[in-house]
């Protein structure tokens, strides 16, 4: 059995989410490692072959909680390190729902820097057993720290 804290769902679910933002933005996105100008190595979800599209994927069902927000702040950080050296570029956080891609609208500070820093929000629509299988695992991952005794 899987442990509880697995991601399989969240990894299968990511390459259905980079496809449908490749088919939106009309260029093959393959995941890969590049270096950064100061010689640090990061790891991106999506990659056009000549570096002109950078895709950070959040494979989340429902609106987000404190360290998921974060999560997302951190793959925009991302985003936008790679900006500063590739100002050309065009740089996507994709969702796969709505819920969990509310926290870069309206008036958040994140939806705020997003859009100063020209980060695109995409939402790509998965079958109904994709966000299944994903409500299911988020589930199951939910984790507590156990009481003291």
């Amino acid at each position: 059995m899987a442990h509880l804290s697995d991601s399989s769902e969240q990894r299968s679910a990511e390459p259905l989410i980079r496809q449908a933002v490749s088919v939106a933005v009309g260029v093959e996105l393959t995941p890969k490692s590049l270096r950064l100008d100061g010689g640090a190595r990061v790891d991106v979800d999506g990659v056009a072959q000549d570096e002109t599209v950078f895709v950070e994927i959040f494979a989340h069902q429902g609106r987000l909680k404190g360290v998921q927000f974060h999560k997302v702040a951190r793959d925009a950080l991302k985003l936008i390190t790679l900006g500063r050296s590739r100002p050309e570029s065009r740089l996507i956080i994709a969702f796969c729902d709505a819920d969990a891609a509310a926290c870069v609208s309206a008036s958040s500070w994140l939806a705020e820097a997003l859009r100063t820093w020209r980060i695109e929000v995409f939402v790509v629509n998965l079958d109904a057993d994709v966000r299944a299988g994903l409500r299911s695992a988020q589930a199951r991952q939910i984790m507590v720290n156990p009481p003291e005794t």
